[in-house]
């Protein structure tokens, strides 16, 4: 037996009904969760910060010659040497709630200036690592680069710049060794790994 037109129309419309209010009720119950989780971690005690990765600034990573007070080189070396005497974190993982209910309400001002530190932190090492490929200074630029990449930083400027280093150098082996890092690295956007998998391809053609 056929269902009329109109059946089917009525259907539809008590089944579409139905799926809001369960999406409704579904979306109040994870806002109300939220709340209840937000309000508990409150409450939480100080804990152990002894897992979280620390990373420090010195002139270590820095180039010697960085030219006059004025120069572009110079005025970046000096703005993330300011950082030295702060503490630096990636934290980006974790929401606020999350890092108060893992380490503790008393601790939670201090890490999220340590994960504000590493966000104004970034654009600055990737900004240096760029600058001095830019410069033709390759050795500079891949210790500025693997500082970066061994504390965990795998943006693009990073990337690029150490990526470019070995395939100028026709150093195929570290180009691939940095690609599978990168891989495994969640905060290592596709369009980087793209651009390091087509230089990779590049070295394999010449």
């Amino acid at each position: 037996m056929k269902i009329p037109v109109f059946g089917l129309v009525m259907i539809f419309v008590i089944w579409l009904s139905y799926e809001l209010k369960k999406h409704t009720k579904e979306e109040a119950k994870t806002h109300k969760d939220f709340w209840e989780r937000e309000r508990k971690s409150g409450f939480i005690p100080r804990k152990s910060t002894s897992d979280i990765h620390y990373i420090t600034i010195t002139e270590s990573f820095l180039p010697v010659d960085r030219g006059d007070d004025t120069s572009e080189l110079n005025v970046l070396c000096k703005r993330i040497l300011n950082f030295s005497d702060k503490k630096i974190a990636d934290l980006s993982s974790m929401t606020n709630t999350e890092l108060k209910e893992k380490y503790g309400t008393a601790n939670f001002t201090s890490l999220s200036e340590a994960d504000t530190n590493f966000t104004n932190l970034v654009p600055l090492l990737g900004r240096l690592c760029e600058l001095l490929y830019e410069e033709g200074r390759l050795a500079e630029a891949e210790t500025a680069a693997l500082f970066c990449v061994d504390s965990g930083i795998m943006t693009y400027p990073v990337l690029y710049t150490l990526g470019n280093i070995y395939s100028v150098i026709d150093d195929k082996e570290r180009l691939d060794q940095l690609i599978s890092k990168a891989e495994t690295q969640p905060s290592c956007q596709e369009r980087t790994l793209n651009m390091l998998k087509a230089l990779s391809s590049s070295s394999s053609s010449d």
